[in-house]
Order: C-alpha cells, then structure tokens, then sequence
C-alpha cells in the first residue's frame, strides 16, 4: 500500500488534507481515485491507513480510520559525510535513510569538489526513502559545515567516529551508545583534518584492506552499526 509522509497530526476520523505532491503522486503516477486506501505517518503518531474521501486536480482529503503500527522509540545515529557528487550523494542520502539514521550532516572537507547542497531537494530524497522502507521517522538533512562546526553541535553523549582509510580501529561499538560516522570525501581526508579529529578525541574506524569509495564507506559503516546495536 501507498505510503505518504504528512505533516499534520494523525488521529481517529481526523481529515488530512493532502498537498499538491502527494496528489500528483496519487492521480497521475499511481493511479489511485476516491475510495482507496493509502498509509499515512509523521514522525510521532505511528503509521494510519486512511481512506481517499476527495482526489481531484486540485484537492486531496484523506481520513484516518486504523493505526496500523504505534510510533516507536528509536536510537539516534547520525551520518556525517563530506559532500561528493550529486549521484553519489543522493544515493548516500538513499541508503542512509533505509539504513536508519536520524540526522545527516553533510561536511565541507578541503578536498570536496562540491560546495552546494540542495536542502530542499535532499529532505525530498530522503523523505521519498522514508516512505518506501517503511520507517516511521523521516531524517533531518542539515545545512553543510566544516568538521569543526559539526563535533561543536554535539553533546557529550555523542560518539564522533572517523572512518579512516588506514589506522587501528580505536573504539569498538557499545549498546546503549549515540555515534555519529564522518565520511571523507571523494580523495579522503587530509594529514590537517586527521590531527583535527585526533586533537578533539574523535575515534578511528577501520574498514578493511581495501579502499573504500566515499558512498561506500557510509553505507558500510551504518551497516556495521545496525548490525551490532540494533
């Protein structure tokens, strides 16, 4: 069944009124008219089925009548990647939402070819993601910053970790533990953003033998992570 991403609040018999994307979505791509079903979720007040009342051109209403999953308690994981290509990067912001993370901070490197982020385009991505692998938490994706800005928005509770192509692995993952993964970009990160990490007791994670490509990195380390905590 159809899921969409709302944000109002969900509750018995409470109408939704669907935006324009979500009715585009529903008319012209997947066909869908007046009488069918579609779930609906926001963050906080679990997943709903609710039943199309209105879908026209220019209006969409929808009412909840079954919850069909209570929102649940889950742990913060965050991803840290240094901004790389579009292709890459949308399939990075892909695989991380379905992979579980709750926040995303893109990061300016010195070797990152690119400098921009479309913040609106890539909270749709992930957003869209959200839908089709059925989580019931949309990640936030935050304007990009230098490392430095980043380590200085955590809290004490946060384990910063630095995917490192070559070096010991220094801290090995705990249950009950916040991480947040920082990947470096395409060329990797440079001798000045090493000693940074180690001059504000960053751990260092080690993937293998092989080098890794930057989308691959993260995709690996947020699998080792579900793997071992969840």
């Amino acid at each position: 069944m159809i899921r969409l991403f709302v944000s109002d609040n969900l509750q018995l018999n409470t109408p939704i009124f669907l935006s324009e994307s979500h009715i585009h979505y529903l008319r012209n791509v997947m066909r869908r008219q007046t009488g069918d079903d579609v779930l609906l979720f926001n963050g906080k007040d679990g997943e709903w089925q609710a039943t199309l009342q209105t879908l026209d051109k220019k209006k969409g209403l929808c009412c909840p009548h079954t919850q069909t999953r209570q929102q649940e308690i889950t742990p913060k994981r965050y991803l840290c990647p240094a901004l790389i290509k579009k292709e890459n990067m949308d399939w990075v912001l892909q695989k991380a939402t379905e992979l579980g993370v709750s926040d995303i901070f893109p990061i300016l490197s010195e070797r990152t070819v690119v400098s921009k982020l479309n913040l609106e385009r890539a909270q749709a991505l992930v957003t869209e993601a959200s839908e089709q692998c059925e989580r019931l938490t949309v990640p936030t994706v935050h304007t990009p910053q230098k490392i430095k800005d980043v380590l200085d928005h955590f809290t004490p509770d946060i384990t910063p970790i630095c995917l490192s192509e070559r070096g010991a692995t220094t801290t090995p993952l705990s249950a009950g533990k916040t991480y947040a993964f920082f990947i470096g970009p395409e060329g990797g990160w440079t001798p000045n953003e090493l000693d940074l990490f180690a001059r504000e007791n960053v751990s260092f994670w080690h993937l293998g033998n092989t080098i890794l490509r930057a989308e691959t990195a993260s995709v690996a380390a947020l699998s080792c992570a579900c793997f071992c905590l969840d």
